[in-house]
């Protein structure tokens, strides 16, 4: 009867010992396709770029918009606006103008500490759209006219490079 008896209590345990099993509502797979999130057209090509450093701004321009743009064919043109007379020769890096746009940006004299970031070049199907970061910092104690030149890839075919300031659209200057 003790076998009994332990057995029956040994039964008793075990069955108060299992776990409920509870089935999970949803998807919980990870593979799961997000109709809200699916692409509906390919992300735009970018182009690469980078920044020339080793040329200053010449002080004699003057500028009426707060933001200028300018594009350059040849290293004539260049230095027409840009001196790199400051640099030593060692660290002035000529851009090549066959394979590449050169682009300056410059803005009015300010003050105010001012930083230039190209973030990214990208085409669509007319245009090359340039996105820039402007921002004014510190305030100094002289007066400066931020500028920077550009090399971005060049592609044929292409109508305009629209400039887009701080996620605005700006200007555009026509390449054809």
């Amino acid at each position: 009867m003790k076998k009994v008896w332990l057995l029956f209590s040994i039964a008793l345990l075990t069955i108060g010992c299992v776990t409920k099993k509870t089935e999970t509502k949803g998807v919980s797979d990870s593979l799961a396709v997000n109709s809200d999130v699916l692409a509906t057209q390919p992300a735009p090509a970018t182009l690469a770029f980078d920044e020339i450093s080793g040329f200053f701004l010449d002080n004699k321009l003057t500028f009426t918009d707060s933001v200028n743009y300018f594009l350059f064919n040849s290293q004539e043109e260049l230095n027409k606006k840009f001196d790199s007379g400051k640099t030593p020769a060692s660290e002035v890096i000529s851009p090549d103008f066959t394979i590449n746009y050169v682009v300056a940006v410059a803005c009015l004299p300010t003050q105010n500490l001012t930083t230039i970031v190209m973030d990214k070049v990208e085409i669509n199907e007319r245009d090359i759209n340039v996105y820039l970061n402007i921002q004014q910092g510190e305030k100094q104690t002289f007066v400066s006219k931020p500028s920077r030149i550009f090399a971005i890839e060049k592609r044929d075919g292409y109508l305009a490079m629209q400039f887009f300031v701080n996620g605005k659209k700006d200007k555009a200057i026509m390449l054809q």
